[in-house]
């Protein structure tokens, strides 16, 4: 730590305003050096400290996330009030961020099978999901960045680390969380109910009111929808890539495999016909 630079105002992006530079280090220089050691020591100590807390401020959040109660009320209430604890208690504001997110990420998923997939036993499919939850939870700012990527990036993350048993760096989970963010339906609902009401104003209340439910509906369907095929498709992917597809060819006799190896050769060509389709409505759409 250096005292000049810890005291020196910063700017909107967290660099230094090396307008108020001189200042700051006449006033490093008349606090004087032990006063600088003094604060390093402090500093030093606080930060090792908040390393070493980390695994008991994540338990913390993820015990709160787990243990049932009202959402809208008081989970909001014990978020905000826990948040505020964290920080009371020595982390910073940033890292008491990133345990809130992390815990909740961690805790909403911990548990619960891996994909639905009814070649595995569901047993099997949340020990794949605990796993891979127990490898990150070692590092409350990998698990961050997760929690902050949506559900294809996590499942590439999830599926690398079962069948190729890697572990991204932190570099490699920020890029891939830059590509992939997180979506806030929330948000995005918000939005499009907004837009909804200003074009209905003039409509009857009860009308405008039914409208807008069947809004929501239809776009909870369509986000259903859309999660159902990523998992099949994710699912068919780890069929053929994590090996189980040979495991079970091989309990047939040789016939029976060279039987079933013809059936996957219509499906390929099957696949390729529907592929060739949606790309051909793609194309269409454009124009």
């Amino acid at each position: 730590m250096n005292l000049k630079q810890l005291i020196t105002p910063k700017n909107e992006d967290g660099s230094i305003d090396h307008r108020y530079t001189p200042i700051a280090q006449s006033i490093a220089d008349l606090a004087g050096e032990r006063v600088e050691a003094q604060l390093r020591k402090l500093y030093s100590a606080t930060s090792d400290l908040e390393k070493e807390s980390a695994s008991a401020g994540l338990q913390l959040v993820i015990a709160l996330f787990s243990i049932p109660m009202d959402e809208r009320f008081e989970r909001s209430k014990f978020k905000k009030h826990i948040r505020e604890q964290l920080q009371e208690i020595g982390f910073k504001p940033s890292k008491a961020s990133k345990l809130m997110g992390a815990g909740e990420f961690y805790a909403g998923l911990h548990g619960r099978p891996y994909l639905e997939l009814e070649y595995f036993p569901e047993s099997e499919l949340i020990e794949m999901q605990n796993r891979f939850l127990d490898v990150y939870f070692k590092n409350v700012s990998k698990l961050y960045e997760l929690s902050r990527m949506n559900d294809l990036a996590i499942y590439q993350v999830r599926r690398e680390l079962i069948v190729d048993n890697k572990v991204f760096t932190q570099a490699e989970l920020e890029d891939l969380r830059r590509s992939n963010p997180k979506e806030d339906r929330r948000a995005r609902g918000r939005k499009r109910s907004r837009v909804k009401l200003s074009n209905q104003r003039s409509a009857d209340q009860v009308a405008t009111h039914e409208s807008l439910r069947l809004m929501e509906d239809a776009e909870e369907t369509v986000i259903r929808m859309s999660e159902s095929a990523q998992g099949i498709i994710g699912g068919f992917f780890h069929l053929i890539s994590s090996g189980v597809m040979e495991k079970y060819l091989a309990e047939y006799t040789p016939a029976a495999q060279a039987h079933l190896i013809d059936e996957i050769k219509m499906g390929i060509t099957l696949l390729e016909e529907f592929v060739s389709k949606n790309k051909t409505i793609e194309v269409n759409s454009i124009n």
